[in-house]
């Protein structure tokens, strides 16, 4: 048959017209929809981080070909489709989800209009199976006892030394630690608090908790913001057991309420680059601290792949033979959990300091690249505010009270002023109000610490901020912004009266801290070129370092955003 014959047929006969258009309409369909299936880009998953956790975590799927937001996309994890309030993050390469309270263990695809994904593993960290095991033959920490160094009652505070007998800790700690209960007040049910990083607090070098180390015996102080519950030592081998431990202080209460979960981007570029083969520029990214209100800080996406992901609290970028030219921007994404802190203190049970010859307390009261507390305009000045009083909490009250009357707070202060200046001439900004607090404090025998990081307004903007720490003995560190409280606009609070009094002893979740204290960074050669960066989100004297036949470059820092608040 020609087509001829076919033409003839189709002109001539009603019944070969009625066959042949639908025919013909279904075969274009056909050849539509193979054109479509080749063109559309299929998801791919390339990575779970983490790839086991628990309801109430937030994890990150890494791929491609997600789209740039969910649409009619969805994810699959163990066969169930993950509704569409629990996705934080949607871009084309970036999934962000908080799991589902009945999330299982199972396979992870992401599902697009037109195609599904790879499939990678996911676990439910409650449902794997703990094995039967003696403690001595695996070789796991096992603690035998428990003691203190002041009450001898079974019960202990905050700060206070205790000694751990037992076995199997290690001769040396390396990367192991020991761990107390945390108390957090959060509308997550307590079955979906199970994991260490919501339900326990590790012992802090910041704060010299760890004294003495041994493979029998460990002597440590009790950190900050442990409750009653269990002690335990993790080490490189895994979790020991867990011994009941009580913690009571006298001097007040402390709690950690109101927890969001927030997403933070950072970005830095460098550009106008002159150099010749053989050059080399270090970058140190600040991260946000872990501490016991800011807590599971994790990176969720590098944009590249970073060099070292902590060093000495910064993110390391090591970036070689850079040609003239050339642009480089290093990106970052942290998840973590903020939290309000709130105290009550009892100012008649607040004790002296009782061991001033502690690395603890000779660090947290001396003068440092930041606090200048032995300026004498500023001694004098804390001899004069605090006058006879001889308690530490009302001390410090006195000097917030007197910095929030007396200083005129400047939104854009002079960078280059000096803290005994600010003094004299009674104004200043947030980072001076900062850096005075703790100056008189220090001056007058209470450590104190200024923080560094970012301050979240109502519209979820954020901007650069300092605010401040002191330590009660038997209590920890009680916080304080007096930036706030002389009338900073701050989040949550309707009157200045309000702000002046609640921000002594009070703390936000807004406030997201980078740096405690100065972080004491040495450059990585000696005949380097170190750029350091006063009054901004961190407390660290080496951000950027060049050596080699780098001739010049042009950086920006963007201020660190907060792109989701949960």
């Amino acid at each position: 048959m020609t087509s001829g014959f076919f033409t003839y047929l189709f002109r001539k006969s009603d019944l070969a017209r009625f066959i042949l258009i639908p025919v013909f309409f279904l075969a274009l369909w056909g050849i539509i929809s193979v054109i479509l299936a080749v063109t559309e880009k299929k998801p791919v998953l390339t990575s779970i981080n983490p790839p086991i956790g628990i309801p109430g975590d937030v994890i990150a799927l890494q791929g491609m070909h997600f789209g740039d937001e969910p649409g009619d996309s969805w994810v699959e994890i163990a066969g169930n489709r993950v509704s569409s309030s629990a996705y934080l993050k949607w871009t084309d390469t970036t999934i962000l989800i908080i799991l589902p309270g009945t999330v299982e263990d199972g396979l992870i695809y992401v599902h697009t209009s037109s195609s599904k994904s790879n499939a990678l593993a996911f676990a439910n960290r409650n449902n794997i199976p703990i094995a039967a095991r003696t403690d001595s033959e695996e070789g796991l920490p096992l603690i035998t006892s428990v003691s203190g160094s002041q009450s001898g009652q079974g019960t202990y505070k905050t700060g206070e030394l205790i000694t751990l007998q037992g076995k199997n800790f290690g001769i040396t700690r390396n990367q192991s630690s020991v761990i107390f209960s945390w108390n957090i007040e959060s509308p997550v049910p307590a079955a979906n608090r199970t994991n260490q990083h919501t339900a326990s607090i590790a012992c802090s070098e910041h704060d010299f908790d760890y004294e003495f180390w041994s493979d029998s015996e460990l002597r440590v102080r009790i950190p900050d913001g442990a409750v009653s519950g269990t002690v335990s030592v993790q080490s490189e081998r895994g979790p020991g057991n867990s011994v009941p431990i009580i913690i009571s202080n006298p001097a007040g209460t402390k709690r950690y309420t109101d927890r969001r979960t927030y997403v933070v981007s950072q970005r830095v570029t460098f550009s106008d680059i002159s150099a010749t083969e053989g050059n080399i520029l270090f970058v140190r990214i600040p991260r946000p601290e872990d501490t016991p209100s800011q807590r599971n800080v994790r990176i969720s996406a590098s944009d590249p792949q970073p060099f070292m992901p902590n060093y000495k609290g910064s993110i390391l970028h090591q970036l070689e033979n850079l040609k003239t030219g050339q642009a480089v921007s290093l990106s970052h994404q942290f998840i973590f959990y903020g939290h309000t802190t709130t105290t009550k203190i009892n100012a008649s049970a607040v004790k002296q300091y009782r061991n001033t010859n502690s690395p603890f307390f000779l660090k947290y009261t001396a003068a440092d690249q930041l606090v200048p507390s032995t300026e004498p305009a500023i001694a004098a000045k804390a001899a004069e505010i605090v006058g006879k009083e001889k308690n530490p909490y009302l001390k410090a009250k006195k000097m917030y009270t007197w910095l929030v009357a007396n200083i005129a707070y400047e939104k854009n202060a002079n960078p280059d002023r000096a803290a005994a200046v600010a003094l004299a001439e009674k104004k200043g900004d947030a980072y001076d109000m900062t850096i005075l607090f703790c100056a008189l404090a220090r001056a007058s025998g209470i450590p104190a610490l200024p923080n560094a990081g970012i301050l979240i307004d109502a519209s979820r903007n954020s901007r650069i901020h300092w605010w401040a720490e002191f330590w009660l003995e038997d209590f920890g560190w009680v916080p304080a912004d007096p930036a706030v409280g002389a009338g900073f606009p701050g989040p949550g609070r309707e009157t200045p009266a309000e702000k002046n009094d609640w921000y002594f002893g009070n703390l936000d979740a807004n406030h997201i801290v980078y740096s405690r204290g100065w972080n004491d960074q040495k450059p990585m050669t000696q005949k380097s070129r170190v750029v350091y960066r006063p009054r901004f989100f961190a407390f660290q004297p080496v951000w950027e370092e060049s050596g080699g036949n780098i001739k010049s470059y042009t950086s920006f820092w963007e201020e660190p955003k907060v792109t989701g608040v949960y």
